[in-house]
């Protein structure tokens, strides 16, 4: 019976630890499993509304009619949303006038800093096929359940500047087809040929 409650006790340390490493990870990092890996067909077509980079209102009919390629971040990521953004823009360059068969969407889901003009001046550095949407707390909420998207704000230190939060968020690139349905996920780190062979199939 001591052996049984000794393992039990490990084995709750471990879980906890666990846990507390996917929610403290650095932002960006934590990548939830999507049910698409079992098979599944998971469509992003429930309503939402957000507002581009030119302040227009956009839905989800705005996407529809063309691959679309989903990345949620901030402007003010250190590391995960330049890296990614960096990589996807490579990977466009790549595809040539075949860039152009794509929505590329960088979802901000930090409403608190980000703004319209905000998002406009970020994705400037990248390919311009990158357009890019926000929306109120509430609007990214009901989106990011939908496209089961993780993201929270990491509270700062005691000491710091409130202004200067993180926010821990999914750090793939989800792949819908032109009608919506998900397809898949890119990551930063996917060889070039890898890569470019999970977006052309979306446009063959």
């Amino acid at each position: 019976m001591k052996i049984i409650f000794t393992a039990l006790a490990v084995l709750t340390g471990i879980l906890v630890a666990l846990a507390a490493y996917l929610f403290t990870a650095a932002p960006g990092s934590f990548s939830p499993s999507l049910p698409a890996s079992s098979g599944t067909q998971t469509r992003f077509t429930q309503p939402f509304t957000l507002v581009n980079q030119n302040g227009e209102t956009v839905t989800e009919q705005t996407y529809l009619g063309k691959p679309t390629l989903w990345f949620f971040g901030f402007t003010h990521c250190p590391d995960v949303c330049p890296t990614t953004l960096g990589a996807l823009t490579g990977w466009l360059n790549q595809l040539g006038d075949d860039a152009k068969k794509f929505n590329v969407v960088f979802v901000s889901v930090d409403p608190g800093r980000d703004t319209p003009a905000s998002l406009k001046a970020y994705i400037a550095m990248f390919h311009p096929q990158v357009t890019a949407a926000t929306g109120t707390e509430e609007q990214l909420q009901g989106m990011t359940k939908q496209f089961m998207v993780y993201y929270a704000k990491v509270p700062v230190k005691p000491g710091q500047n409130p202004a200067d939060y993180l926010v821990s968020h999914s750090s793939g690139i989800l792949m819908a087809d032109a009608t919506g349905t998900f397809k898949g996920m890119l990551d930063a780190h996917d060889p070039d040929a890898e890569a470019l062979a999970k977006l052309k199939s979306l446009i063959k």
